[in-house]
């Protein structure tokens, strides 16, 4: 009689760590361990996508709320916000062939013999940028270009 009750137990307390429903309920608990006003603006800008991972960072002195979305058919995308719920920056990955002339002749320039991994359109209040991502033999690198094709000076 004891035999299927630890069975069941056992199977019973296996359940929680499903992969799928792991990395949900991981997602759940990160969304709530931050400021409210941040987790519902994440969510919202989730939209139907699902969330794949939630990341905290520093942006100088404020931190950052920022959320990996992944939805079918579609590019991937992130999203980040500060405690107050505001939009900070939303990032989508771009094909090559679709980015503005001036910026994908600089991305391609700007490889210098690096593979070109991937460019991501953000959007922030202050305007859109392109952040390359370059792998020249195992060292990965990001530039980040305006659309003029320049590069983004350095923030201070």
């Amino acid at each position: 009689m004891k035999l299927p009750s630890i069975a069941l137990l056992i199977t019973a307390s296996l359940l929680p760590i499903l992969p799928s429903r792991a990395d949900d309920a991981a997602v759940a608990a990160k969304l709530a361990k931050i400021p409210p006003a941040a987790a519902e603006a994440l969510k919202k800008a989730a939209g139907t996508a699902k969330i794949e991972k939630v990341n905290i960072e520093k942006d100088g002195k404020t931190t950052i709320y920022e959320v990996e979305l992944v939805e079918a058919g579609q590019p991937a995308r992130e999203v980040s916000v500060t405690a107050d719920g505001k939009i900070n920056a939303e990032e989508e990955t771009i094909p090559l062939d679709k980015l503005p002339e001036a910026v994908r002749k600089a991305v391609e320039a700007g490889a210098k013999g690096a593979t070109i991994e991937r460019v991501n359109r953000i959007k922030r209040a202050s305007g859109v940028t392109y952040e390359a991502a370059y792998n020249a033999k195992g060292k990965k690198t990001e530039v980040e270009y305006l659309e003029d094709g320049k590069v983004k000076p350095e923030a201070k």
